[in-house]
């Protein structure tokens, strides 16, 4: 919506649908309001998937590093909030919310080279997961990781290494692609 500059900014959102609706003086504290009672019924009807929690423990005990990269929600601190939300949150070491820690959401590759500094390895020694190939590939491709896509909805596009049905393919491909590299 609006470009990319806005594309998760659901004050921008709310307040572009009440003018479509001749809604044009709507108080920005309301829209904003109802921006954060968005995010919390979303946050409520929205758990990170079943194979999300034991894979990054799987890959923790295997002695790798974890970390994650999220795109702004658009309301600032929003993102990092919900990210704390998730029982398993501690187990990454660390987290960075494009647009946020970073001057652009990704695909911007400052993201990825930013979480690759916060977990002290080498970009071109990381292997970066996503669900997206339109935000996840470009980026992690220009700072030189390994890309993976799991494909849970059919996900076509961006070119990744590799592409997995689940999470819990990806303990098995870290392995496989550590004895080839």
């Amino acid at each position: 919506m609006l470009g990319r500059k806005y594309r998760y900014n659901r004050d921008v959102w709310w307040k572009t649908l009440f003018k479509e609706l001749g809604l044009n003086r709507m108080h920005p504290k309301w829209i904003h309001d109802l921006t954060l009672r968005y995010w919390k019924v979303y946050a409520a009807n929205s758990p990170p998937f079943r194979d999300a929690e034991s894979t990054v423990r799987k890959l923790k005990r295997a002695g790798y590093k974890v970390g994650m990269v999220s795109d702004s929600d658009g309301t600032p601190g929003m993102k990092r909030k919900r990210i704390r939300s998730v029982p398993f949150h501690n187990l990454f070491e660390a987290v960075v919310v494009a647009g946020e820690d970073t001057p652009r959401v990704k695909p911007g590759h400052e993201s990825f080279e930013l979480v690759a500094r916060k977990l002290g390895v080498e970009p071109k020694s990381s292997i970066y997961v996503g669900d997206n190939p339109r935000t996840d590939i470009e980026g992690a491709k220009a700072v030189g990781m390994i890309t993976v896509i799991v494909n849970r909805r059919g996900n076509r596009g961006g070119d990744p290494a590799y592409r997995v049905p689940s999470l819990r393919a990806l303990p098995g491909l870290v392995r496989r692609i550590q004895r080839v590299g």
